[in-house]
């Protein structure tokens, strides 16, 4: 009997991190998120371009930053499975990113295998990294997907170079002390899951729930907005970054724009926050 070239295992090299969320989409809603190219900008990258059949080749787009990423398909079966890699620099091996998705009793279960990662304490920055990333963007999907799927989205993303260690910044990001230095005037949050209400500088609210509290950044619902906050650090080779990143599904174009305004205001106020001792 031929071997089902569907139950073919993808083969991982290198380092790999491994991340699931459950979530009450079906399965065909999940492949679609990743696989279709207008839903994957839904929540993940500004633009996408290509079929997902094995052997073509995608492109995503990441406008803030010029990057247009190519990458070769090797597995799409929808509802169950969708693979891609990419050919890395000389001395590392390829890089995979798989995710796998099970219809489970009450709930579609997701996981992700990124591979393709040195060892070593000189690639650990980069390793935790991208693994931040990767807990940060699946919170947002699960976001889209149980309330706005199929739903286009207004993007603002505000960034500022800034000197500061991940022990220095997280309580500007994580209390009510340390949010009130730099972007509101009332409000806090503890765990994941947890509501909070946040009045912020230079007016309006968020109202949510925390989705996501990784090593170094945060993720946010915001009610009002219908859509997400992200309080970011980023590393741009020996450059660090302050970020906010968010969206608002169905939101005008002009309103992401006044975000984003204020949020580069607020990241001023947190350079120089970062700053006193």
């Amino acid at each position: 009997m031929l071997e089902n070239p569907a139950q073919k295992a993808i083969e991982h090299s290198g380092r790999k991190m491994e991340i699931s969320i459950s979530t009450t989409a079906s399965p065909d809603q999940v492949y679609q998120a990743w696989a279709d190219p207008e839903k994957i900008s839904h929540w993940f990258t500004d633009k996408a371009e290509g079929r997902a059949e094995p052997g073509v080749t995608i492109t995503w787009i990441f406008d803030k930053f010029n990057y247009r990423i190519p990458y070769e398909v090797i597995a799409a079966e929808p509802g169950r499975r969708f693979a891609i890699r990419w050919n890395p620099p000389p001395g590392r091996p390829p890089g995979v990113l798989e995710v796998t998705i099970e219809k489970q009793v009450g709930a579609t279960i997701v996981r992700l295998v990124n591979s393709g990662f040195l060892e070593g304490a000189e690639w650990q920055n980069e390793y935790d990294g991208i693994d931040s990333g990767w807990q940060m963007a699946l919170a947002i999907l699960k976001h889209y997907l149980e309330n706005y799927y199929g739903l286009p989205r207004s993007s603002f993303f505000a960034m500022r170079p800034a000197n500061f260690t991940t022990e220095r910044l997280l309580p500007f990001h994580r209390t009510a002390e340390g949010l009130a230095k730099w972007l509101t005037t009332s409000g806090g949050f503890n765990a994941v899951g947890d509501s909070f209400q946040l009045a912020l500088r230079g007016g309006g609210s968020i109202n949510g729930q925390v989705l996501a509290l990784t090593k170094t950044e945060t993720q946010l619902s915001w009610t009002e907005v219908r859509g997400v906050l992200g309080l970011k650090a980023i590393n741009m080779g020996p450059q660090k970054m302050l970020a906010v990143h968010g969206c608002g599904w169905g939101m005008p174009p002009e309103r992401a724009k006044e975000i984003e305004q204020q949020m580069e205001r607020a990241l001023e106020s947190l350079a120089q926050a970062l700053t006193t001792p």
